[in-house]
């Protein structure tokens, strides 16, 4: 008879199998460079080269069908240009910086110049050829004087936050500041289109007013909360105390700033006056 299993025994070899699932990626003796937050300042933003990013999700299958070609890639590249990954779910955080929405998203990194998406063929050829193109734009550029060494610092991640269930009610209903919040798919061709206009618009109002993302996908309820039926869908919160504010207007970052502002004069309401009740003295005027 068959011995039966503990719950604990169990558990412990779906976790086992997850990680193994997830480090199956790529391996010690991958050629792909493997990127943490401890690392990625040096090995890419302080690169002298072009380096290749891939952000994956070890669940999603677009990633695992890449990673033999992405493999691929890095030996083909090898001298000529970095080719890299970073696991987006064990580091969030750094993925929300760059603006990853959809598994997997290359991005290419180059000396002196904001990362640039890749978006052709999932092949070898195509990918080592884009490369190449980035590589020959360095020289140029070095050839022309206007590049020196140390790479993307320039570059200035996102300042819009993301949102979901857990976090949508404190960070902005709960605020007392102004809250511009964007509801987009990843697979949306305007919301991708949108994307560098939000992330520009985002941080020319850090400080002023907050702006918010949130991935329908992934976040039904709040989809559904605010009843969005299409995307990409924006909305103004603290403005209007009954409700949130559609925006209507151009998907553009100096036309989403000039909202904003106009929302915020709204929001901040008239200059508080304090009443002064007694007699007030105006001897110290006139000494």
């Amino acid at each position: 008879m068959p011995r039966s299993r503990s719950p604990v025994s169990i558990a412990l070899s779906f976790l086992f199998t997850f990680f193994s699932v997830s480090n199956a990626f790529y391996g010690p003796s991958s050629p792909v460079l493997q990127l943490t937050p401890s690392n990625f300042k040096s090995k890419v933003l302080n690169s002298n080269g072009v380096v290749l990013v891939e952000f994956f999700a070890p669940w999603c299958g677009h990633c695992q069908a890449l990673t033999p070609t992405w493999e691929k890639a890095a030996n083909v590249l090898n001298g000529v240009a970095t080719v890299a990954a970073l696991d987006a779910d064990a580091h969030q955080s750094l993925a929300e910086e760059y603006g990853i929405r959809g598994f997997p998203t290359i991005k290419v990194f180059a000396p002196g110049k904001p990362p640039v998406d890749y978006q052709g063929a999932r092949d070898v050829k195509p990918i080592a050829e884009f490369a190449l193109q980035q590589v020959k734009a360095l020289l140029k550029d070095r050839l022309a004087g206007k590049a020196s060494g140390g790479s993307s610092e320039k570059y200035q991640p996102s300042a819009s936050v993301e949102l979901n269930s857990r976090n949508f009610d404190e960070l902005v209903l709960k605020s007392k500041e102004l809250w511009i919040v964007e509801f987009f798919a990843p697979w949306c061709g305007r919301c991708k289109k949108l994307a560098p206009e939000w992330k520009k618009a985002a941080n020319n109002l850090k400080g002023k007013v907050k702006l918010g993302h949130v991935d329908c996908d992934s976040e039904k309820s709040l989809m559904s909360r605010y009843k969005v039926q299409g995307f990409p869908t924006i909305l103004a919160f603290g403005a209007d105390k009954d409700g949130p504010i559609p925006y209507e207007g151009a998907r553009n970052a100096s036309s989403i700033e000039s909202f904003a502002l106009e929302q915020l004069e709204t929001n901040v309401g008239p200059a508080e006056v304090t009443e002064v009740i007694g007699p007030v003295s105006l001897a110290p005027l006139f000494r």
